[in-house]
């Protein structure tokens, strides 16, 4: 396969962030139909991917929840009692994810959940089975699909500093978040707002009520929507500068623990 699927723009093969394409993200963008939602089997499929997944591009593994999610919200009537059906399921999407981001993945590798074995044969009928629930729409509309739009609106003095920070802080909570299943009720956009919003109150507290304000001026979101998903990710109690397992997001530089208190205080006296 010789793309990779860039999330922060789905439905376009190039980086660049294009304004032109905004309404129709917001349009395009679904919530999953949680009612009677199969909890037990989304948890263990999550332990399933975050076994396999440790060497991968984390966002190989945020797109496989992603898929994961959509699939069984699909399914009617899922047993939950069959081990080898959650690790097939989770496995396949996991497999399908590794595809679109152009990650290398030994299929024999995915074996061995509950000492299940699973050969590349049946896996790749489930994968048939998935992308026909799915109908073939593998470049999914995420939380990262907006997050370039959201921080246009802020208009930050310092554009590359402050943006790229931001971005990185809300891109380590919405990986985060990807495993909390009281969000699976909002849609994509309503997160990323919500990611946003949450990495301004750590990182520049005394602007945080200028950005909800810009925020707040996007006619697409539902306001009392984005303040219900904030107060969410604030109850996970998510600290960023902890490492998030598999899904530690790989930012550019690391920082300790009195760097990044200093980094605050510089973020702020940029405004």
């Amino acid at each position: 396969m010789d793309f990779l699927f860039d999330l922060e723009n789905p439905l376009i093969s190039f980086k660049e962030h294009q304004s032109d394409i905004v309404p129709t993200l917001f349009s395009d963008e679904c919530v999953l139909f949680v009612d009677n939602f199969p909890a037990k089997f989304r948890r263990d499929g999550l332990m399933v991917i975050s076994k396999f997944c440790e060497n991968l591009d984390p966002l190989v593994s945020y797109l496989a929840v992603n898929y994961m999610d959509r699939f069984i919200s699909t399914q009617k009537v899922i047993n939950q009692e069959k081990p080898w059906m959650v690790g097939l399921v989770a496995i396949t999407c996991l497999s399908l994810a590794a595809k679109m981001r152009n990650s290398s993945i030994d299929i024999s590798n995915l074996s061995g959940y509950q000492r299940m074995v699973y050969d590349a044969k049946l896996i790749g009928r489930m994968e048939v089975l998935i992308l026909t629930c799915l109908k073939w729409r593998m470049r999914s509309i995420t939380p990262f699909s907006f997050i370039c739009y959201f921080l246009s609106l802020l208009k930050l003095k310092d554009m590359t500093f402050l943006s790229q920070a931001i971005k990185e802080r809300a891109s380590r909570i919405i990986l985060k978040s990807s495993y909390e299943i009281k969000l699976l009720e909002f849609r994509p956009s309503v997160i990323a707002a919500s990611a946003l919003l949450h990495a301004s109150q750590d990182l520049v507290p005394r602007q945080h009520s200028h950005i909800r304000a810009a925020i707040s001026t996007c006619k697409y979101l539902n306001n009392e929507n984005v303040e219900d998903c904030l107060c969410i990710m604030q109850e996970m109690g998510f600290d960023s500068s902890e490492s998030i397992s598999v899904l530690d997001y790989q930012c550019p530089s690391s920082e300790s623990d009195s760097s990044t208190s200093i980094k605050k205080r510089r973020l702020d006296d940029v405004f």
